[in-house]
């Protein structure tokens, strides 16, 4: 195997490892959540006859972008689940290449300093 192959080998190998670590972390990120400013219907008992719809800020998790919404009536209230849940793909995958461009600039920048300090050592 010739020293073109391995390097190629080595970058997909990041590549594939970037990638499952930005899914990971975006997966993760349903934890962080946060109330609104989107509203959802939990009801129609409100109003001054008592007939009108009730809106309350809905659940939401996923960071930076919210990607998963508390679906009231559907689920249990104020708990997050992905079988349950309004899932938007779209920002799913934004939040995911977010995480992906965060990871490529570590590794980046972690390579820039490896080869820094090697070069400083063979001087």
């Amino acid at each position: 195997m010739n020293k073109r192959s391995a390097t190629r080998r080595f970058k997909g190998f990041v590549l594939v490892m970037a990638v499952t670590l930005a899914i990971a972390l975006a997966l993760l990120s349903v934890r962080i959540e946060r109330i609104g400013p989107e509203l959802a219907e939990y009801g129609n008992l409100c109003g001054p006859s008592t007939s009108d719809p009730c809106y309350q800020p809905v659940l939401k998790g996923g960071f930076p972008v919210a990607y998963l919404f508390n679906r009231p009536g559907v689920s249990v209230q104020r708990k997050l689940s992905f079988f349950e849940d309004r899932l938007s793909a779209g920002a799913l995958m934004i939040d995911i290449a977010v995480y992906f461009a965060i990871v490529l600039l570590v590794i980046r920048g972690l390579a820039h300093r490896r080869s820094r300090a090697d070069a400083t050592r063979s001087e």
